[in-house]
């Protein structure tokens, strides 16, 4: 690469603390508004029935108690790493690793299954998108676009996803207002009431369309204000959603006659008010959301490929920084590659299975931190109230999920954290056996 000098010595040069409070909030945003939102409708209907709403309420009140206990853990460090930092702070190297190699692969893999919804929607506005050289074609331009423009600098790369989350948020809330005129004028259309049993299932829905407010942290090293500005990048960018998702579920209850039954929830309700118009806006607004989705996972992912190789874990060079941009351009080439071949050749389906498990796994790890941290260091610079209570509940939560989870992604999810393992050991028995030098 023609004027980059990548070094993982001790003289590197480090990464550039150029991300405002402003980037994080989009980041945020763009992180857990992806593919999830345009079929949570129908999968809350189906499972809760006319106590959807609630649901949805209950859900989002959990993942906002998970959000504050890592506003708080957050604001105790300024490194590149997120919550495998704070694993490793509280409960030693090996638990942080295992939260950062988790971490890294449910990126990868939700990198993969928003990207094919991604080209599912755009093939319905641009037909030729349905052959599969089309959509490697496709695919292929659209992450080298996104890995050039993280070489270039964090700060674009934030400024790229701050305009995708613009452009995906102002459809949705008009969905979500159309939704909410029309049903002064027409009765409400809602389903009936699920069994008892289904309510659980359906909290996991919702739950997990509600993933992904940690990203911010794993940017720490490049924040400029990393102890102030990450607690309200976290906090604000989950407002935000909780009041995009609220409208839009009271949208669809209202304006799409048999919401659980629906394939396509939003574009139904947008074709109700608009006819033709509202589920081509729709659509539109998916491929749109599913790539802002994917332009502030490129620029994230390999931030943890990076602190993992940062600290010893990994491959040193995965841990060099270019000097002229300043960015970890061998872990986003890597990343890049990985992302590549996870959704060409389908793997991703199978990381796909234990990507949700890891991400509550990673929560939990988080809110135990809070605890232990509060204990042995004492307050942080933002101290979140009743926080050990809300650890010790989001755990609680977090515990009910996996226990909820089908034993195939168990067994996924041991797979990866065993490739992981031996990748380390290898890793590290080399750098033990290496000589030493003077």
């Amino acid at each position: 690469m023609r004027g980059v000098t990548l070094t993982a010595d001790t003289s590197s040069p480090t990464l550039v603390r150029d991300l405002r409070r402003s980037d994080l909030v989009a980041l945020t945003v763009n992180n857990v508004i992806g593919a999830g939102v345009f079929t949570m409708p129908a999968a809350l209907a189906a499972g809760a029935g006319r106590a959807s709403l609630a649901v949805l309420l209950l859900t989002l009140l959990l993942a906002s108690m998970m959000a504050l206990c890592l506003a708080e853990v957050a604001s105790r460090f300024d490194r590149t790493g997120g919550p495998m930092i704070y694993a490793s702070e509280a409960f030693g190297r090996n638990a942080g690793f295992v939260v950062g190699w988790l971490m890294y692969l449910s990126r990868l893999s939700a990198f993969g299954a928003i990207a094919v919804v991604m080209l599912d929607y755009g093939a319905g506005l641009w037909p030729a998108l349905g052959s599969m050289n089309a959509r490697i074609a496709a695919v292929t331009m659209f992450i080298v676009a996104l890995a050039a423009t993280n070489l270039r600098g964090v700060s674009l790369g934030a400024r790229m996803s701050s305009v995708f989350a613009v452009a995906k948020i102002v459809p949705l809330v008009l969905v979500a207002g159309v939704g909410l005129w029309m049903a002064r004028q027409a009765p409400a259309a809602l389903p009936q009431p699920a069994r008892l049993g289904d309510l659980g299932g359906a909290v996991l829905v919702a739950f997990f369309a509600c993933m992904g407010f940690e990203t911010v942290t794993i940017l720490s090293g490049e924040v400029r204000r990393p102890r102030r500005d990450l607690a309200a990048g976290i906090l604000g960018g989950i407002t935000v959603v909780a009041v995009i998702y609220t409208l839009l579920m009271i949208a669809c209850l209202r304006a799409v006659p048999d919401l659980a039954r629906a394939s396509r929830p939003l574009a139904a309700a947008a074709a109700v008010a608009l006819g033709a118009n509202g589920a081509w806006i729709v659509s539109m607004t998916a491929v749109l959301s599913c790539a802002g989705a994917l332009v502030a996972n490129m620029l994230t992912t390999p931030r943890i490929l990076y602190a993992l190789a940062a600290h010893g874990d990994l491959p040193p060079v995965l841990a060099s920084v270019s000097r002229g941009r300043r960015t970890p351009a061998v872990a986003i080439l890597a990343s890049a590659a990985a992302m590549w071949l996870l959704i060409t050749s389908g793997t991703f389906v199978y990381l796909a299975t234990f990507s949700a498990m890891a991400r509550l796994l990673m929560y939990g790890s988080t809110c135990a931190a809070l605890i232990v941290l509060r204990r042995r260091d004492g307050a942080a610079p933002i101290v979140v109230p009743f926080g050990p209570a809300l650890s010790v509940i989001s755990i609680l939560v977090a515990i009910a999920a996996i226990a909820a989870t089908a034993g195939t992604a168990i067994r996924d999810l041991t797979i990866a954290v065993a490739l992981g393992w031996a990748l380390r050991a290898v890793i590290r028995y080399r750098r033990s056996a290496a000589p030493a030098t003077v």
